[in-house]
């Protein structure tokens, strides 16, 4: 984990308190296929518990990986975070995010 995203976690954004950020985001193709891979990962992961609960190696190895992700809980920085504009729009073939918020 990188040491700035650590140091966030660690004292749970307090640091962020009063930043505003208001702005459009492009979301490029490679960026929704690395989400998409990722919950599909996670869907796959979890079939495979409920099937062979940590009968191979593999299964050992992805609870580690899903141990280390449990530490990147986004629901910590959402709780935080104060939305006043969400909105998903598409222009010349482009995926763009008009984003409006701050942390309080």
């Amino acid at each position: 984990m990188h040491p700035v995203q650590k140091h966030l976690m660690e004292t749970e954004f307090s640091g962020l308190e009063g930043t505003a950020i208001e702005g459009t985001i492009a979301l490029s193709d490679e960026l929704i296929n690395l989400g998409i891979m990722e919950a599909l990962a996670k869907l796959k992961a979890a079939g495979q518990e409920t099937t062979a609960k940590g009968t191979t190696e593999a299964a050992g190895t992805q609870a580690a990986a899903q141990a280390e992700d449990a530490e990147i809980d986004p629901k910590i920085f959402l709780k935080k975070l104060n939305v006043d504009k969400l909105h998903y729009r598409t222009e010349n073939g482009r995926m763009l995010v008009d984003i409006k918020a701050n942390f309080g």
